[in-house]
């Protein structure tokens, strides 16, 4: 998908993103989950959990540039890469003309040559694109055509195959009380999930009101053993049941259960805490 460019990855905040926003009427936060990375990273993430493609890293292209012809798009990647990953989600900046794009291979001889025929080039990825992204239309026709017709845009193919995992956006000192997505103290990066629970990273969407036990470097991945979560969120336990359900893992649930014991609420709080997990 194309964007504007970045200022600088990771580094837009409300602050820098004030005057664009203002001009066109928009939320500062908004634009600046736009302008740093982590919407994007959201919104392929959803691509991916409804394709079953992958990242090839962490991060994707990271805001790469790209304003070559968009039917030569596919010479940016390893075919043979994105085969074994059984196919992968990306993004570049500055594609003339492109909102979207989709790259596909055909197996077929005979269709390749009237691929080729067609002007779509030799292959072996062939660009697919629109010019054009109408969120003020399509976002309500998605509504409306899952409420009436029963038939959503997309959905999952079971669990996670790539989230969003949390990345601070300046030096962070311990003691910090993390603000929300679109401010001033995390951006996020799309990861795949296997990567995402063997390194316990913290997710993007689950920051804000997390208090810092230690000072994370700019540019560093926040993990859950980097933070206090806030007492009793739904979100958290709801995550490690869809950890417990799709991977077997059960690490962020006995995380939790440890986080929520008296014993330990007393010792870090002098109090006996109010807060009973559930079973």
């Amino acid at each position: 998908m194309g964007h504007r460019p970045l200022p600088r990855w990771g580094i837009a905040d409300p602050t820098t993103q004030k005057g664009f926003a203002e001009r066109w009427g928009q939320n500062p936060a908004m634009v600046t989950s736009f302008a740093d990375g982590t919407k994007i990273s959201f919104e392929q993430s959803i691509v991916a959990n409804a394709t079953g493609f992958k990242v090839r890293t962490r991060g994707m292209s990271r805001g790469r540039q790209y304003t070559g012809d968009v039917l030569k798009i596919g010479e940016l990647y390893d075919i043979e890469e994105l085969r074994r990953l059984g196919g992968a989600i990306d993004y570049v900046v500055g594609t003339p003309l492109t909102k979207v794009h989709c790259l596909a291979e055909h197996p077929d001889p005979k269709q390749r040559h009237y691929l080729e025929l067609y002007k779509m080039g030799p292959g072996p990825l062939y660009s697919f694109f629109i010019p054009y992204h109408l969120v003020h239309f399509e976002a309500p026709n998605a509504i409306a055509r899952a409420f009436l017709f029963r038939d959503p845009t997309t959905t999952p193919l079971g669990g996670p195959v790539v989230e969003v995992c949390a990345v601070a956006k300046r030096d962070l000192k311990a003691g910090e009380i993390l603000d929300d997505y679109g401010m001033y103290m995390t951006y996020g990066e799309a990861v795949n999930s296997d990567e995402m629970c063997a390194r316990r990273y913290l997710p993007e969407g689950l920051v804000e009101g997390c208090r810092l036990k230690r000072d994370i470097a700019k540019d560093a991945v926040m993990t859950y053993d980097d933070v206090v979560l806030p007492a009793g969120r739904l979100a958290d336990r709801l995550r490690a049941e869809q950890y417990r359900s799709f991977r077997g893992e059960t690490w962020l649930e006995e995380l939790l259960n440890a986080a929520g014991s008296p014993e330990r609420n007393a010792s870090q709080a002098g109090r006996i805490s109010s807060y009973a997990p559930a079973d």
